[in-house]
């Protein structure tokens, strides 16, 4: 059974350049906007139990989609039905009233969400629990903290029992302790079942809660599929994109070198590329170009995962310093890399590991998922019972 069908939804708004444009438009019967359209022909469907991811960048059309689901938001153009009751985790506290308290926000808040008195009198021991604010919950919510704000705001909404749930990034609020009880009761509620429609910047969250992705770039689909497959999608878009933007002092630094450094990195190329197995060798092929036969070098190379982490930096700090131009190969043989998308930094250095000559980051490679377990490295390791 289908619970959430889309078809070609479009969100177009009207952006004006001064307030005054309006009037101008109104009275003179011309245009003086320009049309920017968040989002642009998206159509999907979504089984009944089953989870959805959203990814994509900030203005994407992610939170617009949210909205238009969610029904506070209506399309400029296409068609969208959700069956059943829906609940959205959209703005956490935005109904909340600063002079009431606790308890009067809930009863406040749950007529927002559409449940009743006698329904918010039943649940009001289950939501002030889950929010652990003991006897803060008789307090005007002005005193909150903002961690208490949005704890007694998640426990409100999730108190419903929903057939589809709307998540925009609701699963960062609070502290560690309460973040964790968050996603166990989202996980609670998926195992029963429920439709559940979620949004996140956290590529841990999406694929460890979702089904089936969908990555959103400049309100339209770019990318529909297994979470892994679209996930290392993304984070290899994001690395080429962070690379132009903000890797221009790498490539400027790369550019001024050539010409005037004299050891230069002409090219890193990667084997198997660009996918690899767990367990698999893999090869790295440096091709270093020199202005002379006599400046020593070294080499050095950082293996990263595309979030930043440095998985291992390694040198020649064992070899004898080389000189003229060469080509250099670092291998891991049998590696054990879990899934993700990784790429490794290469340096040429002086023979003491202080001046560097040169960089150069190399092409992303992905590593498939094929185990539930968590984590990035395979240790060796048995069970002694």
């Amino acid at each position: 059974m289908t619970t959430i069908e889309a078809h070609n939804l479009t969100k177009v708004y009207k952006l004006y350049d001064r307030p005054s444009a309006r009037f101008k438009e109104l009275f003179l019967k011309r245009n003086f906007h320009r049309n920017f359209s968040a989002l642009d022909n998206v159509s999907f469907t979504v089984k009944q139990g089953e989870t959805l991811g959203i990814i994509g960048e900030n203005g994407a059309g992610k939170t617009t989609l949210l909205k238009i689901l969610s029904k506070t938001l209506s399309p400029t153009y296409g068609q969208f039905t959700v069956h059943g009751r829906v609940s959205s985790l959209l703005e956490l506290g935005s109904g909340f009233h600063p002079e009431f308290t606790g308890l009067e926000n809930i009863h406040f808040y749950g007529s927002l969400l559409g449940i009743d008195k006698n329904q918010m009198k039943e649940k009001i021991d289950e939501i002030i629990a889950f929010s652990e604010l003991g006897d803060f919950i008789n307090y005007p919510v002005k005193t909150y903290s903002s961690g208490m704000f949005v704890r007694l705001a998640f426990s409100v909404a999730i108190a419903v029992r929903p057939d589809t749930l709307i998540v925009d990034e609701a699963l960062s609020v609070g502290d560690l302790h309460f973040q964790k009880k968050s996603t166990d009761r989202i996980m609670s509620m998926k195992e029963s079942g429920v439709t559940i429609v979620f949004c996140s910047h956290m590529m841990y969250f999406i694929n460890r809660l979702c089904d089936r992705v969908i990555w959103l770039k400049e309100g339209k689909v770019q990318m529909e599929g297994h979470p892994h497959e679209v996930t290392q999608a993304y984070e290899t878009y994001q690395l080429k994109k962070q690379s132009n933007e903000n890797g221009q002092n790498e490539t400027q630094l790369h550019e001024k070198h050539i010409g005037v450094s004299p050891v230069i990195i002409r090219d890193i190329f990667i084997t198997p590329f660009p996918s690899v197995q767990s367990g698999n060798n893999l090869n790295i092929e440096i091709s270093i170009e020199t202005s002379d036969n006599s400046t020593p070098y070294k080499v050095g190379v950082i293996l990263k995962r595309i979030d930043g982490i440095d998985i291992i930096g390694i040198g020649t700090k064992d070899y004898d310093a080389f000189t003229g131009s060469r080509k250099v190969t670092l291998c891991f043989p049998s590696l054990q890399l879990k899934e993700g998308t990784f790429f490794v930094e290469v340096y040429t250095m002086d023979d003491k590991f202080v001046h560097i000559f040169d960089l150069k980051p190399s092409p992303s490679f992905t590593i498939p998922k094929e185990t539930v377990e968590l984590g990035f490295m395979n240790l060796p390791y048995k069970w002694i019972i």
